[in-house]
């Protein structure tokens, strides 16, 4: 496998989504990184780019927001669980879901250039704080 190719802005906002464990807006990491010197959205679009490219990031459409890779093996397809509460993502360690969806565009003869799945719903932690609706009878 080969070296991912960064600079330094890649590697602060690499950091940046790595450390915060959730899906992260390009505006919320402009304000994590004002301080290391970084103050132009453009800067964060163009890292965050660069970073999609080597397989490094993902972009979650639904949320209009970014994700460290935790699987960087998958060569650009990725399944997401992501909780409509609280907005956690999970990236789920089997990529057969995105794999199948490969192989059906394939037969209708469409180039996939990256493949990103998202399932939306409520994570765990969120389900046990939500008490049951009653239900009027």
């Amino acid at each position: 496998m080969r070296k991912p190719r960064t600079g330094a802005n890649q590697e602060l906002v690499f950091a940046a989504l790595r450390d915060a464990g959730e899906p992260v807006t390009a505006y919320k990491l402009l304000e994590r990184l004002r301080h290391k010197g970084i103050s132009a959205p453009l800067t964060i679009y163009r890292a965050l780019d660069r970073l999609i490219e080597e397989g490094m990031v993902h972009r979650l459409e639904s949320a209009n927001a970014f994700v460290a890779c935790d699987h960087p093996h998958h060569g650009g397809s990725a399944v997401f669980a992501i909780c409509g509460t609280c907005g956690k993502a999970a990236e789920l360690p089997s990529t057969s879901l995105a794999k199948e969806a490969a192989l059906k565009a394939k037969r209708i003869h469409f180039e996939v250039d990256r493949l990103i799945v998202e399932i939306r719903g409520r994570c765990r932690r969120c389900r046990q704080e939500t008490p049951p609706q009653e239900t009027q009878g």
